[in-house]
């Protein structure tokens, strides 16, 4: 056997599954076509669908994969609201581009035990005075917040306001006043994004079911 059949037989294979998913994740999870992957492993776009359904699937598969990477690290907090604050922002910040994505990688099957750091947000709230079941529901929630809000550093509810705006024409400040102002409200230059908003409301809302 020559030696050059031998390197050939012990390469390994230039693609699988996870090259293909953690290719895509260099790219970036909410920038990456099909045809960026395959050129940068050197092959051609259809030998990805040997391995990867679609774009769809690489993304749920990333997402899966970016979240058991972030939750791996320690979340700073000795209390549970700045525990849930931190880790609400941190997942904000490495997935808020693939919101609706990560949620379909939960559903579709998350490994728990990449989820460690959850164990000790969890312990807070039930210390705290939560339940099972409403510490859960809590951490639901705040992921909920954080991947729906759209990416860090973006206001989304400017966005939707200034389509809402256009939509509704001239006519909104005659007929819909309140809604006019809280339109100019939360698109002025001022304006902090609903992340921040959303987090006050939910510490707040659990505070309230805790003395209640």
């Amino acid at each position: 056997m020559s030696n050059q059949t031998a390197a050939k037989r012990g390469r390994p294979p230039k693609i699988s599954r996870s090259r293909v998913v953690d290719t895509a994740i260099e790219i970036g999870l909410d920038r990456f076509s099909m045809d960026d992957v395959a050129a940068r492993l050197g092959v051609t776009t259809p030998a990805l669908y040997t391995h990867v359904a679609g774009r769809d699937e690489v993304v749920r598969l990333g997402a899966a994969t970016v979240i058991g990477r972030t939750m791996v690290a320690p979340v700073d907090g000795d209390d549970w609201q700045t525990w849930l604050r931190a880790w609400s922002t941190r997942l904000r910040v490495e997935l808020g581009f693939v919101g609706g994505e990560l949620v379909d990688a939960i559903r579709d099957g998350l490994d728990v035990t990449q989820l460690e750091i959850t164990e000790r947000g969890i312990g807070l709230l039930l210390d705290a005075g939560l339940t099972p079941a409403e510490a859960g529901h809590t951490l639901w929630l705040a992921a909920r917040i954080a991947v729906s809000t759209g990416p860090s550093g973006q206001s989304s509810v400017g966005r939707v306001a200034a389509a809402t705006r256009s939509s509704a024409g001239d006519a909104a400040p005659v007929e819909r006043p309140a809604m006019a102002a809280a339109l100019d409200a939360v698109t002025g230059v001022d304006n902090d994004d609903a992340f921040a908003f959303d987090l006050d409301v939910l510490v707040a809302g659990v505070e309230a079911r805790l003395v209640a």
